[in-house]
């Protein structure tokens, strides 16, 4: 049986496909964090639910909206958890496939920290530039 907190991590991808903001901020603790690599406009920490949910928004605003992100698999336990995803969006006519992993930090049963980790930091790059 999977984790409650898996379980989390697979609503987050649903409410995000959706555009639910709403329903991620609900799942985030106030002080969240997301930590994202790389060279592009969105690189550095995201801190608090309205610097995150802006980050979200202008992801989606830097594809164009054309981004897409399939959750492949997702697994944790009380305090972290794991997933792995692929994103797609279409960048000056040419589709851009990425995977990635997001490192979880859980706080009493709310995510409180994630981390980006892309297996090709040049497409991710190129999808948000």
């Amino acid at each position: 049986m999977a984790h409650s907190n898996a379980g989390l991590i697979e609503g987050a991808y649903a409410s995000f496909a959706q555009g639910d903001i709403a329903a991620l901020m609900a799942i985030w603790t106030d002080d969240i964090v997301w930590h994202v690599g790389g060279s592009n406009p969105f690189t550095g920490d995201h801190s608090g639910k309205e610097d995150v949910a802006g980050f979200l928004g202008g992801v989606v605003q830097a594809t164009g909206g054309t981004l897409r992100v399939e959750l492949q698999n997702a697994m944790a336990d009380d305090t972290t958890g794991y997933s792995l995803h692929t994103s797609t969006a279409t960048k000056d006519g040419e589709e851009l496939v990425a995977w990635d992993i997001l490192g979880y930090r859980f706080d009493n049963g709310k995510v409180a920290e994630i981390w980006s980790f892309a297996f090709d930091q040049q497409i991710d790059d190129r999808q948000l530039s």
